[in-house]
This record gives structure tokens, sequence and C-alpha cells, in this order.
């Protein structure tokens, strides 16, 4: 007697691999991202870390990457405000060079 239930099988069809190694193993976009975003907190007046984060990340979601898009969006997050904040600083220092250029 057949219930929809209960499978014929008695094993289910179920990844049982940990979330941390499937991220080591099966996203290197991701993986290539994350790290690229992190190098821009220090490098960041450089702004090429943060386009290499974005560009990584993007690729990673539109290859649909296996247990890689929450480290996409975190490297999209932290890309994103490393820029902000080197435009922010570049545009106070620009601002402090003009002021006192002309007096």
């Amino acid at each position: 007697m057949t219930d929809p239930d209960h499978p014929l099988s008695g094993t289910p069809d179920v990844d049982v691999e940990p979330t941390g190694l499937r991220l080591a193993s099966e996203a290197p976009l991701a993986r290539g991202a994350v790290v690229a975003s992190l190098a821009s907190v220090v490098l960041g007046f450089v702004f090429v870390p943060q386009l290499l984060g974005l560009a990584l990340a993007g690729l990673s979601l539109a290859h649909r990457e296996r247990g890689g898009r929450s480290a996409a969006l975190i490297a999209i997050a932290v890309s994103l405000t490393m820029t902000v904040v080197w435009a922010v600083v570049l545009g106070l220092v620009l601002k402090w060079w003009a002021s006192n250029a002309t007096s």
C-alpha cells in the first residue's frame, strides 16, 4: 500500500553537508567577493577592491552558486559601504583643499 506521505524508498533525498563546507567548496566566486570586499577596508582609496568585490558577487549571484548567496550579499554590502565612505572622505579632503588653496 502506498501513501503520499510515505515515500517508496527509506532514504530521504536531503543534503546533509554543513553549509560552511559547501561555501568553501562550491562558491569560489562568492568567497573571492568576500575577500576582495574585506581588502577594500584596507585598500579602499584605490577603488579596485570594491569594484572587484561587486563584480565577483554579481557573478556569484548570476551563476546561482550553491551556498554563496549570503556571502555574495555580504560582499555587496561591504563594497558599497566602503565606496560610500571613501567617496565622503575624498569629498571632505577636496573641500578642505579647495578652501585652503584660495586663502
